[in-house]
């Protein structure tokens, strides 16, 4: 019997993977029946591999729960898309390596009509890049914020109320370090000066404009080395304690109550604390220079992560690849200003798709209150080197209007690259985790050049 085949369905865009092999619990898949089944080279269903690993997501000790969002794809030991709720235990293949990794939406005065002019687009790009650091490995080159030990310290133990940054505008203020003796690994100290800097891959700052001709600035990146090494430190440390090999990051676990658990669980949070930060000096950056360019002026949206764990309701909820969506009057929003609306859900789809802006639905107490957290990966990036023409590519971008700080498009980033992204949104609605409420065009973006 293929894995297909085992699924039940339970409403449209719902369906369960009942306990078989070492599985714990039953695993609840959100996917429509095209992207479970595909529709052609241009709409593919559901890799093979994803379901071994929601196999691996729901056989962890202390495993309550597990949901698989829309824009599933496979990852490293979980699929990316994947939320597992444990009691205990916690999961670092289920953070990843980008800890804290997620978006922060800014909402700015300015029209598609002020944006016009490619020319000042394009000046806009060059004051974005002369303000922060881009790609793999940048380090400081943030005009406006010198980071010194003792502001990091702040930075890494309080995250945006270091900066703050106290108010409705961020997922939450800080993750409480509870071990303020906790020692950061050496490879992860030396990597203070990435603070307020953009990563490479599919990291972002992109100007975009939605239905109604608002102009907004979405950004995308994580808690960087600093993070990475974090992660790495304990992937090599927690194979160790569980007599695994080095290279047995998928089957990797810690108990919350043991030393190493205390340590990964403290560590952990000053990297998410990190990562909202970086977002937020990003953010001062880049209204600085849509102030210096366009005369407008902007101000964060809302910040939320993407790979993470976080204690909700007595139990860590790992999210990989995957947002957390609390609908209105969820007790974790009470008074706040999101209270009797639920929070955003910022969803990137490609630089040439867009994005959007969601609010969760009652629904969302099926997912583990959580949704996609982008349209989900169809090619690799060997993959899309070898059979995407960069002629053509760059001709559908510049078709479109976009415009980017590379001189070519990245082939690897582009829209082929990526599942519809109103086919994943269609299948959120349609089980009834959330709504939609903005579509977002992208005009301008800013990629971190490998």
């Amino acid at each position: 019997m293929s894995w297909i085949q085992r699924l039940e369905k339970v409403s449209e865009g719902h369906y369960v993977l009942p306990k078989t092999k070492t599985m714990r619990v039953d695993a609840d898949l959100f996917l429509s029946d095209k992207l479970l089944y595909g529709e052609g080279p241009d709409a593919p269903g559901l890799e093979e591999a994803v379901f071994s690993q929601v196999v691996n997501a729901a056989s962890f000790p202390g495993v309550t729960r597990v949901a698989v969002t829309p824009d599933c794809h496979v990852g490293y030991g979980v699929p990316i898309g994947t939320v597992v709720e444990t009691d205990g235990i916690l999961l670092p293949t289920a953070a990843g390596y980008d800890i804290g990794c997620g978006m922060v939406q800014l909402k700015t005065t300015l029209t598609a009509e002020d944006v016009a002019d490619k020319q000042k687009r394009r000046r806009w790009i060059d004051e974005v890049i002369h303000r922060i650091a881009v790609g793999v490995g940048a380090s400081r080159a943030q005009r406006q914020r010198k980071v010194d030990a003792r502001t990091f310290s702040e930075v890494v133990r309080h995250g945006a109320k270091a900066l703050g940054r106290t108010n409705s505008t961020t997922e939450r203020d800080f993750i409480p370090v509870e071990d303020d003796r906790v020692d950061i690994p050496e490879r992860a100290s030396g990597k203070r000066d990435q603070l307020g800097s953009l990563g490479g891959g599919n990291h972002f700052t992109e100007m975009q404009v939605d239905e109604e001709g608002r102009v907004w600035v979405m950004l995308h990146t994580g808690s960087r080395g600093f993070g990475w090494n974090i992660a790495k430190h304990f992937f090599v440390e927690g194979a160790r304690a569980l007599g695994l090999n080095s290279r047995s990051e998928d089957f990797i676990w810690l108990d919350a109550e043991t030393k190493l658990g205390r340590e990964y669980w403290n560590l952990h949070n000053m990297a998410a604390n990190f990562a909202v930060a970086n977002r937020l000096i990003i953010g001062e950056a880049v209204c600085a220079a849509l102030e210096e360019v366009f005369g407008g002026t902007a101000d964060i949206y809302y910040e939320i992560s993407h790979n993470l764990i976080q204690k909700e309701a007595g139990k860590f909820v790992a999210r990989k690849g995957a947002t957390r969506a609390f609908p209105k009057g969820h007790p974790s929003l009470r008074k706040t200003s999101w209270e009797h609306t639920g929070h955003p859900i910022l969803i990137p789809g490609s630089m040439e798709t867009g994005s959007a802006i969601l609010f969760a639905e009652e629904g969302a107490a099926k997912s583990i209150y959580s949704v996609n957290h982008g349209s989900g990966r169809r090619l690799s990036r060997g993959e899309a080197r070898r059979v995407l023409r960069q002629e053509e590519t760059d001709q559908r971008m510049a078709q479109a209007g976009i415009l980017l700080n590379t001189r070519t498009t990245p082939l690897d980033e582009s829209g082929p690259c990526y599942k519809n992204l109103d086919d994943v949104l269609e299948t959120v609605e349609m089980a009834g985790l959330a709504r939609v409420a903005h579509r977002l065009t992208p005009v301008a973006c800013i990629k971190g050049a490998d």
